[in-house]
C-alpha cells in the first residue's frame, strides 16, 4: 500500500512540474465586467495594466480562432468585476475526490486500512459532489467603483 502512496505522490509532482509552460499565450479567467452605466461586458481576461483591462469577447474555444477584436476597459468605467478560473469544475472535482480518498490513505499508512475503506465509501462520492459544486460555481468578486486603488489591488491579485 505504501508503494501506491509513493506512486501517487510521484505522479502529483510530475503533473505539477509538467504544467509549467508559457501561460501568457493561454488565458485562464472568464470575466464579467459591470460598467458604471449598468452595462455588462463578458469574455476572457487577456491582460491587465495599471489602468485598464483587455477582454476577448467570447469563449475559450473562440480564443483559438478569433473573429472579434479585443475590448479595452479603463478603471473609471468599471463598477464591479467577477472572475472565474478555467476548468474550475474539473479541478474542484479532482480535489474533492482526493479529499474523499484521504481516509483510505491515512488508514493504510497508520493503521490496517480496512476502516478507512469503509469510510471512503461515503466520503469519496460526497467529496466529488461537493468539489464539483464549489469548483463550478465559485467566482471572485472585486468592487472597483471607478477607484484607482481598488483596481490596482485587482491588478496585483490577477495571475496569468
Amino acid at each position: 500500500m505504501k508503494s501506491i502512496f509513493y506512486l501517487s505522490l510521484f505522479i502529483l509532482i510530475f503533473v505539477s512540474a509538467s504544467a509549467q509552460n508559457d501561460s501568457a499565450a493561454r488565458p485562464k479567467h472568464k470575466i464579467w465586467v459591470y460598467g458604471s452605466d449598468a452595462s455588462l461586458t463578458q469574455g476572457i481576461l487577456i491582460s491587465t495594466s495599471d489602468s485598464s483591462l483587455r477582454i476577448f469577447p467570447g469563449s475559450f474555444n473562440d480564443w483559438r480562432h478569433p473573429k472579434s477584436a479585443v475590448i479595452h476597459k479603463s478603471y473609471p468605467d468599471i463598477s464591479k468585476i467577477e472572475t472565474h478560473k478555467k476548468n474550475g469544475f474539473l479541478k474542484g472535482t479532482l480535489i474533492g475526490a482526493g479529499i474523499g480518498l484521504a481516509p483510505v490513505i491515512v488508514s493504510s499508512i497508520f493503521g490496517e486500512g480496512e476502516g478507512g475503506a469503509y469510510v471512503s465509501i461515503i466520503t469519496f462520492p460526497l467529496g466529488i459532489i461537493t468539489g464539483a459544486i464549489i469548483g463550478g460555481t465559485s467566482k471572485k468578486k472585486f468592487y472597483i467603483n471607478g477607484e484607482a486603488s481598488k483596481f490596482h489591488s485587482f491588478h496585483k491579485r490577477m495571475k496569468y
